[in-house]
């Protein structure tokens, strides 16, 4: 049985602008307990933040000088809103992600789709069984 993504993704998730200092990011993430923000220029998807990619910023530099844009994945993983959630949960765990992007269709807004929903669906399904 097919679930397509769509049905499991946060739709239109918060999201920081590229230039957004990164303590002010980090304190959004804590405020909306989330651990990935897509990354946005003049609305354009231009990457995703991560609270990994905050952790380890935090051990190399003084964060009080850093920019989302300077530590954020600025490629990230788009998939299709009808892409089966197994066949988005199996690409996650090759790149080794923790999120893709879903993209936008006339009749769907844009989401994000994480390591967590990816436990939902499954442990729903396993429910299911």
């Amino acid at each position: 049985m097919s679930s397509p993504v769509t049905e499991f993704m946060t739709q239109v998730p918060h999201s920081v602008g590229h230039d957004m200092n990164l303590e002010t990011a980090k304190d959004m993430m804590l405020k909306y307990s989330c651990h990935h923000l897509p990354v946005l220029d003049g609305g354009h998807l231009v990457g995703v933040l991560s609270d990994t990619d905050i952790r380890v910023a935090e051990k190399y530099k003084s964060n009080h000088d850093l920019r989302v844009e300077d530590i954020m994945t600025d490629e990230p993983v788009v998939v299709e809103p009808t892409t089966d959630v197994f066949q988005v949960a199996m690409l996650m765990h090759q790149k080794k992600i923790g999120s893709v992007i879903v993209s936008a269709t006339p009749d769907s807004p844009w989401g994000i789709f994480t390591a967590t929903d990816a436990l939902h669906y499954f442990t729903q399904k396993g429910e299911n069984s």
